[in-house]
This record gives structure tokens, C-alpha cells and sequence, in this order.
């Protein structure tokens, strides 16, 4: 089977760097539990996660022995919520859950209880620090949904909290921004971290880290190495060892991504061994998925098959929905390069299925891209007969849609660098459905495509308004990570119209990273009110929950005949 660089998937983002843990509140519990909490959080930076569990189980232990009363009530929870963040770190996602539904039962239990001025303060803390956790485990089990209510759920109780430098609205944005991660939504997780940045100074290396993915995965390597390196010094200088080994698979992911396999090759052995002396079997399998695409890519059949089997094996017994589905779409590749279609097919569908469910939708397009390369691949070898015009009528089913998504992506983006890579990189999706609509003979599908192609667009200028923030008076901690920082003004605004480009001009603007608006409708019928690409563009949105066209309309005008 050909091995082309241009069709192989995108190797799976890798997980963000895990929240650092927390000091411990103001408020003294007494002995031992002040010197407990101090030690155990020094073996959480250390890493020494398995000591930081221990100190945090006998803590426990002794707590559970000591008379019921709603402080102690808040003690316990506060013991379980820590200990449910260690457990995450260490990749127990079974155990944080039972710990972390323990901590928000018994802290939700006492807040009906009279507090004084900073027991109040304490108790939000602790909640604050049980909603992120958990938060965290709902995003890495793959619920997303549920992931970000609970983290807005976090930012509804931060009005209350009394926060002067910011860490726990800080660690609310990081938790947004994992998500943004998570989802693939390049563009808005930038433009999130940037504007943290400003603010956050507590999580800054973490950000820089995260900054470091998103470039990565927008094929701007130099940057990405710069944050990497800014990151490294920042988690140095905090004594955040766990952060640093995090960073290695991170660079390991860019190396891979920027074609330097070699390098990718060495950084994951080496973070592997790291993960694998830990016992962080979740990083331990993201090692073993990117190997097994390297070990894939220079024919080590067999290789790239058990690597491909333990890393899904690992996400299913930890219920890492998504990375098991990453791991799913990376095994499909290796079956349809050696010829096992029906088994690509099983593979790709399951893995689509659970990006599906969970929301994840840039990915389900890129499911739908990889299997329609794969139908332009199997026409070009196989003879299809009288069954060609079907074949090319799904594969284009899939590929315009998917390439219509992929194209629509680089109107989120926040810097014009990355508009412009991510313009590239849907470029090559674009083209395929060109060639297919040309393999298919299809004049009028050419035709629409021209037109849409054509059709022009806005440059988008204006401030858009923010949403108001939740409490009344109360200003936003962070930035709604859903919107753009640019769109047109609305016609009959006060502010002047959007600057409106012809088709060459829009192109050329988004290809130097302008921001650009949504292309508009072509009509192509005034009678019926029919649109070029109508099919493909309701069946996108419809697939990917994405806007691929604005609400602005613009005539087709055929020639004049005489």
C-alpha cells in the first residue's frame, strides 16, 4: 500500500501538562495535617506520586477516626479532593473519581452550615479545587460536555471567592483552555492562552506549554520550540519536575509533526521510560500510540501492531475515551496499508462513532477526509465498473463536507501566522474534492466549487461584544474562549460595514493570514433560492457543528447571451 506523506492522519495531539498542585489553604488545620499536606504536596512536585498518596491515605485515615463535625466534615474533603488530584496525575482515573465524588458529597453536605468570614473562604477553596479536579477527570475520560459545565460551574462560585492573585480564576481558564485543546479548536485555545497570559502569571509556564501544542499542531515549529523552551525554564524555576517530563513528550509530538522523526523517535523512548518508572500509564499510552505511527511509517509491521494494541488497551482499562478512539483511527491507517480494508473500515467507523458522541467533531471530519483518500486510492487501483459513479459519489459525499469544515477552521484563529499554516493545511483537503468532482465528470459540482471558491469574502475588523459576565457586577475572569476576537459589523450598525473582497483578493488575504469572514452564499437560483455546494455545506454543518458560510448572499450572474 503507498505510504504518502500527504495522506498519513495526524498523529493525536498529546495531553496537556497536568495543573500543578495547589499550596494548601491559609486556614491551619493543626497537627499533623499542616506538615501533612505541605509533604505531600513536595512529593507531588517531585513527582513521588505513589508517597504523595500515601501521605494523603493516612492523613485520611486518621481524620475518618476523629469525631463527625462539619469541620472535620470539610477536612475530610478537602484530604479526598487532594487525593483525587494525585490519583489524576497518576492516570487512576476509577480511584480520583471515587475519591473526588467523596469530596463533593461531603463538602456540598456542610454549606447550609454557619461559617465565619474565613471558614467560608476555606470552603470555597476546597470546593473550587473538587469542581477543577473533577473537571479534569471528566475531560480526560472523554465527556466534554460534562467536563466544561462542571468547570463553568467552577467560574459561577469565583465571584465569592476571595482570589487577589488570581490562581483559581487562573486555573478555571486553564481548564477551559484543556478543553479547547481537547476538542482541536486551535484558534480559540490561542487566543485563550494569549490573553491568560496577561493575567495569570501563577500558571504561566503551563500556558506556555499548551501555546507550544497549539503550534505544533498548526505546523509553526519555531514557535512552538520557543514556548516549549520558556515553559521549561518557568517549570525549572518553580521546581515543577512533573511539569518538565511532560514537556519531553510535547516536543517529542512537535518533532513528529514537523517531519523530524528521528528526534520524535529518541524524545518518546525517553519520556516512555520516565511514564513507565511513574506508573503514568495514560502518558505511557500516548508514548506508545505516536510509536507505533513511527514504527508504522518505516515498515515495522509488527512493531506498530503491538504498540498500537497496548496504548488501546491502556486508554479502554481507564476509560480514556478519546485517546482510545485516537489510538482506534491510527490502527486503521496501519490495517489499510496492509491491505485489511474491512478492518480499516471497522476501526475508523468505531473511533468516528466516539469523537461523535463526545463532540469532538474537527476529528470526526478528519476521519471522513482519511477514508475518502482511501476510496480515491482504492479507484485509482481497482476497477470499479458500472459501481465507478457510486464510489466517487461517496467518496465526494465525504471529502467536500470534510474539506469545507477543515477550510472553515482558520476563521477562528487568532494570529495571522496560524491562520496562514492552518489555510495551507486545508488546501490539501480542498484539492482532493477537485479532483474527485474532475474523476467524476461532474461540470455543474466544478463549476459550484469555482463559484464558491470565487465568491469573495469579508475582512473581519470590528470588536465583537463579549458576554456579559454571570453575576450581576461582577467583571469576567477570563475571556469567553468561544468567541472571536474580530467580526463584520452587522449592515444597518452604527460602525462601517466589513471590508468586502473579491474572490482572488479573499484568497490571497487568507492565505497571508488576514482574518477573513465565512465566505458568502452564491445563489445560483433566484426562483427556487438554491446555493452552490447547497448539499455539502447543510450536510458540514449538520456533521461538524461548525458555520461554513455566512448569512450574507451574493448573486450568480451568468453570461450575457445575445
Amino acid at each position: 500500500m503507498p505510504k504518502d506523506e500527504a495522506d498519513q492522519p495526524d498523529p493525536p495531539a498529546p495531553p496537556a501538562s497536568p495543573t500543578p498542585p495547589t499550596p494548601p489553604a491559609p486556614l491551619s488545620y493543626g497537627e499533623p495535617f499542616d506538615t501533612g499536606f505541605a509533604l505531600a504536596e513536595h512529593h507531588q512536585l517531585t513527582p513521588d506520586l505513589p508517597a504523595a498518596q500515601a501521605v494523603y491515605a493516612e492523613l485520611l485515615a486518621f481524620a475518618e477516626s476523629i469525631e463527625d463535625t462539619p469541620d472535620v466534615q470539610l477536612l475530610r474533603g478537602h484530604l479526598l479532593s487532594d487525593l483525587g488530584s494525585v490519583q489524576l496525575s497518576a492516570t487512576d482515573l476509577p480511584g480520583a473519581a471515587r475519591s473526588l465524588d467523596r469530596a463533593r458529597t461531603l463538602i456540598r453536605g456542610i454549606a447550609s452550615v454557619p461559617m465565619g468570614p474565613r471558614g467560608r473562604q476555606l470552603w470555597l477553596e476546597v470546593l473550587l479545587k473538587t469542581l477543577l479536579a473533577r473537571a479534569e477527570l471528566l475531560r480526560r475520560t472523554g465527556d466534554l460536555d460534562e467536563a466544561q459545565a462542571t468547570a463553568d460551574e467552577a467560574a459561577a462560585v469565583l465571584p465569592e471567592f476571595q482570589d487577589p492573585e488570581g490562581l483559581r480564576g487562573a486555573e478555571v481558564g486553564l481548564a477551559r483552555l484543556h478543553l479547547l485543546l481537547d476538542r482541536g479548536e486551535w484558534g480559540a485555545a490561542e487566543e485563550l492562552a494569549s490573553a491568560l497570559l496577561a493575567t495569570a502569571p501563577a500558571i504561566e509556564p503551563h500556558l506556555l506549554d499548551c501555546l507550544g501544542i497549539v503550534c505544533a499542531s498548526t505546523h509553526r515549529f519555531d514557535l512552538a520550540a520557543d514556548y516549549f523552551a520558556r515553559s521549561d525554564e518557568g517549570y525549572q524555576a518553580l521546581g515543577h519536575h512533573a511539569g518538565r517530563q511532560q514537556l519531553l513528550s510535547h516536543r517529542a509530538y512537535a518533532a513528529l509533526r514537523a517531519g523530524d522523526f528521528d528526534r520524535a523517535e529518541q524524545l518518546y523512548a525517553e519520556a516512555a521510560e520516565v511514564f513507565e518508572r511513574q506508573g503514568q500509564f495514560e502518558d505511557l499510552a500516548v508514548c506508545e500510540q505516536a510509536r507505533a505511527f513511527l514504527a508504522a511509517r518505516r515498515g515495522d509491521t509488527a512493531d506498530a501492531n503491538d504498540l498500537t494494541a497496548s496504548s488501546l488497551a491502556r486508554f479502554e482499562r481507564l476509560g480514556a475515551t478519546i485517546a482510545a478512539a485516537d489510538t482506534m483511527l491510527m490502527g486503521a491507517r496501519h490495517a489499510y496499508e496492509q491491505g485489511d480494508i474491512d478492518e480499516m473500515k471497522r476501526l475508523a467507523q468505531g473511533a468516528r462513532d466516539a469523537y461523535q458522541e463526545r463532540g469532538v467533531y474537527e476529528r470526526c471530519a478528519q476521519v471522513d477526509l482519511m477514508l475518502a483518500k482511501a476510496l480515491e486510492d482504492n479507484l485509482t487501483r481497482t476497477d470499479h465498473g458500472e459501481h465507478e459513479r457510486t464510489s466517487l459519489a461517496d467518496a465526494l459525499s465525504l471529502a467536500l463536507p470534510a474539506a469545507l469544515t477543515l477550510e472553515a477552521a482558520r476563521y477562528d484563529f487568532a494570529s495571522a501566522h496560524a491562520r496562514s499554516q492552518w489555510h495551507q493545511l486545508a488546501d490539501d483537503a480542498m484539492q482532493l474534492a477537485f479532483r474527485l468532482a474532475l474523476r467524476a465528470e461532474d461540470q455543474g459540482l466544478i463549476f459550484e466549487l469555482v463559484e464558491h471558491r470565487c465568491a469573495g469574502a469579508s475582512l473581519a475588523l470590528s470588536r465583537t461584544e463579549r458576554t456579559p459576565p454571570s453575576a450581576p457586577g461582577a467583571a469576567p475572569v477570563f475571556p469567553d474562549a468561544a468567541m472571536k476576537t474580530h467580526t463584520p459589523t452587522a449592515s444597518g450598525g452604527n460602525g462601517p460595514g466589513p471590508m468586502a473582497l473579491g474572490g482572488v483578493a479573499a484568497e490571497a488575504a487568507a492565505s497571508v493570514g488576514l482574518r477573513v469572514a465565512p465566505p458568502p452564499r452564491v445563489l445560483m437560483s433566484p426562483e427556487t433560492g438554491r446555493v452552490a455546494l447547497q448539499q455539502y455545506i447543510q450536510a458540514a454543518e449538520f456533521r461538524y457543528h461548525r458555520r461554513i458560510v455566512s448569512e450574507e448572499e451574493v448573486p450568480f450572474w451568468p453570461p450575457t447571451t445575445t
